[in-house]
Formats: structure tokens, sequence, C-alpha cells
């Protein structure tokens, strides 16, 4: 863009204009579209949150003590994790990655009061599993909220009964006599070998002169052994 500007003495000079200035135009503003179309998102605790701009949605406190803006953030990461563990970087996959990201990002969702995405080949059930592909098209929507409550229940029957099997296992059974001895382990490793040693190892045979027996000493030199015992036997 050239910009003309006149001197006092008269002259004019022309130049180009290097600062960037608005201009006018007639045609009506649209906004831009920046990747998939975002489906509005429900939270049992703030309503829809496509309702709330992004200084409002810093505002709004999850349970945790984050933003809803916060969390956004970190599912992002979060999500972007997953599909690196799923894809991996020679084309393996790795499970565990994909398990502890999966889990991560229901955590995320239950703070922010939305529904939980489900993970069945990972066998994590949440309140609903949705395929998109490429476009952004949605393809596979299915409630997963009846193996969720299943998950759940099964879950917490497993922790009672592990917790009921602890308690049998460490409380006594007092009509049987029976009680709980404690006792410190002092004993050091040495020691225990040395005890150990001594019970394995039987007694020296004698030799008989009259049957022409004599005692036989022989180097022991076979590797990682202590080369300076040397072993008896009767010949």
């Amino acid at each position: 863009m050239k910009q003309k500007y006149t001197k006092r003495d008269g002259t004019v000079s022309i130049y180009d204009l290097k600062n960037k200035k608005w201009i006018k135009s007639n045609k009506p503003y649209k906004p831009q579209k920046r990747g998939l179309e975002k489906k509005p998102l429900y939270s049992s605790r703030f309503g829809f949150l496509d309702l709330y701009n992004r200084k409002e949605q810093q505002g709004l406190i999850c349970p945790s003590g984050y933003s809803i803006s916060q969390c956004f953030n970190i599912m992002s990461k979060m999500w972007i994790g997953y599909h690196i563990a799923m894809n991996g970087a020679d084309g393996d996959r790795s499970f565990e990655k994909m398990k502890k990201y999966a889990k991560a990002i229901q955590d995320v969702q239950k703070d922010m009061g939305i529904k939980t995405t489900s993970f069945p080949h990972l066998g994590l059930y949440g309140d609903v599993f949705i395929l998109n592909n490429k476009q952004g098209e949605r393809i596979v929507f299915e409630d997963h909220s009846a193996l969720k409550k299943k998950q759940e229940e099964y879950e917490k029957w497993q922790a009672e009964n592990a917790k009921k099997i602890q308690e049998k296992l460490q409380k006594p059974d007092k009509e049987k006599g029976e009680e709980i001895e404690e006792f410190a382990d002092d004993v050091s490793p040495s020691e225990m070998q040395e005890a150990d040693e001594d019970e394995i190892v039987p007694e020296l045979l004698e030799a008989d002169e009259e049957k022409e027996e004599e005692i036989v000493t022989m180097t022991d030199d076979i590797p990682f052994q202590n080369q300076n015992r040397n072993t008896l036997s009767v010949k």
C-alpha cells in the first residue's frame, strides 16, 4: 500500500506503508471454522457449557478445585496422549498407557459433571460410546450406562469381599484358642544362612583303619565357590 506525504516546502514524496490498517469492506464477517464442529455438552452441575464464554468458564469451579476451562485444557492433552498410545511410535499399541489415559479422561469428565466416555476394548465402561469419522460425522452412539452400573457394582462387591477375606485372615477365632503372635525379625541374613548350613552339612565320616580306609583331601576349584574350603571323602 502506497502512502503520499507532503513536506513544508511543497515537495511530495511517496513511500510504502508498513503499518497495517483496517480496510473497510461491505462483506459481512463470517467466523472461520476451526476443526470439527463441537457438539453441545451438558453438565449436571452447570448446564450447557457452550452457553458460557471463556471468561465465564474460568469462574465455573469443579469439586476438584479446577475450573471448567482448565478441565477442557487437560482433557484435550489426555486425548492426545491416548491417541499416541493407541497408534504407537512403531505401530505397536501400549494398552497399559491407553488404560491410564482412559481412566484419567473419565475422572476429568466426572469432575466436570458431563457424561463419561466408554472404552469397552479396555474393559472401562462409561455413560456413552461414541465413534466419529474423519469428517466429524457421528457414526456410532451407544448408551453404556447399564454396563457402567454393573461394573461399579462388581467393583464394589470385589472390594467388600476382599475386605472380608482380609479381616477373616487377620481376626483369630477365640473359641478355638487362636491368637495373633507378633515377633521381631532381628536375625541377620548371614546368621540365617549359617544356621541353614549347619543343618544341611552332615557329620564328617571317620576312616576305618581295619578296612584300610584313609582320608583323602581334594581342593574345591569349582568356579564361583569358596576355593579355600576343602572337602573330605573316605576311600
